[in-house]
């Protein structure tokens, strides 16, 4: 059996995901001038972020849009939310709240024609300030016509940490109780980031040393079964 039998998601860029992905951007750019009008900054992380990263350009189908609200404004949480509501209302997307917790919003597309993947999804977590998640970088997406939008990321080695901990987590397992598990696109980003001349790949090694060494590994596997 392949490593990734369940896995069964296309993440290649399809007409209709280069539609997804454009939709996306522009609710990131929405949300980015959200933030800055309320003082607050917003963070990328997950797949976009990865793209921010590596130069910019979409590259893969992406499933969601996993934001992080660093709280350094005052508005309420509860103002923040109807700000949120309110820029993706206005979008040609029928957006449904699939869960509002005290640290985080999310969002589904509502289209029963629709499978998981192929729905937008939004996830605005909402995260305490301190010195260093209140420094990260700023790169740039550009979307299908070229426009550049300016984003806030994680950092390189903050990205590959939190995605080699996800493969030693789940140790290649399905994850049921949150709809997670290692994926294609995982390998694809991990892979990417790995081979940036600027990652410092041995002071990662030497931090999560186990957790490293078990991506690596796993990966290897997956490009032999591949």
């Amino acid at each position: 059996m392949g490593i990734l039998d369940y896995d069964e998601r296309d993440i290649s860029l399809t007409p209709d995901f280069i539609d997804k992905s454009d939709k996306d951007l522009s609710t990131i750019k929405s949300l980015n001038i959200l933030a800055r009008q309320t003082g607050n900054i917003l963070v990328l992380s997950s797949g976009y972020a990865t793209e921010a990263l590596c130069g910019g350009n979409i590259t893969r189908a992406h499933g969601d849009i996993d934001i992080h609200l660093i709280l350094t404004g005052t508005r309420s949480i509860e103002k923040l939310f109807s700000g949120v509501e309110e820029i993706i209302t206005k979008e040609d997307t029928k957006w449904k709240l699939r869960n509002k917790t005290p640290d985080k919003f999310e969002f589904i597309e509502e289209d029963k024609n629709k499978d998981f993947f192929a729905k937008r999804r939004l996830e605005v977590y909402l995260n305490t300030p301190h010195d260093y998640n209140t420094k990260y970088p700023k790169k740039y997406l550009f979307n299908s016509k070229g426009e550049k939008i300016q984003v806030t990321v994680v950092d390189l080695d903050e990205m590959v940490r939190q995605k080699i901990h996800k493969f030693y987590i789940l140790k290649d397992r399905v994850d049921v109780s949150k709809d997670r598990h290692s994926s294609k696109s995982d390998f694809f980003d991990l892979k990417r980031l790995l081979d940036l001349p600027e990652l410092n790949e041995e002071a990662i090694k030497n931090k999560v040393p186990e957790e490293f060494n078990y991506a690596v590994s796993l990966m290897s596997k997956y490009r032999d079964e591949d």
